[in-house]
């Protein structure tokens, strides 16, 4: 039988168990898996204008995302410390590697990371290499975009307008991923006006 004054020290007990299971339950929960193809929204609307769509590149100059790229653009909001993104990260840069090859497309990985040391270190660590990033990490650029969660990717007409939004990892090995970027590039041919 249970003390009445032990009820109080059990029930501040329960609540604390509680609340610790509340706190780590996402920590629990199975790692997500990289999707083959999310959703796409395409005719996504551009970024608000006047936002800053400013990012910074590895060579100290900035790059504005708001002047039309003149050729399909992947653009992939990342961070290192985002573990769906450090999953796809790879496959990424395998896709790039492949894909890259081709005329009229490009890709900018943007970190929303604090700084260039924490990117250079995660890339040498995980032997990542040929794939153009950016810094981002006040987020401004991603925000404009309208990205919330990482990863995000965007991909861009030449002429600046969103074709699609795809929200969370992809498998970039995936042939419906391969098929969507290359039904695009052939749709989007650079220097073209409209998009």
């Amino acid at each position: 039988m249970i003390d009445k004054k032990s009820l109080p020290v059990l029930a501040a007990a329960a609540a604390a168990a509680a609340l610790l299971a509340w706190v780590v339950k996402d920590s629990l929960r199975v790692p997500m898996t990289v999707r083959a193809l999310p959703a796409a929204s395409a005719g996504t609307a551009a970024p608000e204008a006047g936002s800053s769509r400013a990012v910074s590149l590895p060579d100290g100059r900035t790059r504005d995302l708001a002047v039309p790229p003149g050729k399909l653009l992947i653009l992939h909001y990342w961070a290192t410390w985002c573990p769906p993104c450090v999953t796809e990260f790879p496959e990424l840069a395998a896709f790039w590697r492949e894909i890259g090859k081709k005329p009229g497309i490009e890709l900018l990985a943007v970190s929303v990371d604090e700084d260039w040391k924490t990117v250079d270190d995660w890339m040498k660590k995980n032997g990542i290499t040929g794939v153009p990033l950016a810094l981002d990490p006040r987020r401004t650029s991603a925000k404009a975009f309208g990205t919330l969660k990482f990863p995000e990717t965007y991909v861009l007409s030449p002429s600046g307008e969103v074709l699609d939004k795809f929200v969370g990892a992809i498998r970039w090995s995936a042939p419906p991923v391969r098929k969507r970027i290359e039904d695009l590039l052939s749709a989007n041919p650079p220097g073209r006006a409209g998009g």
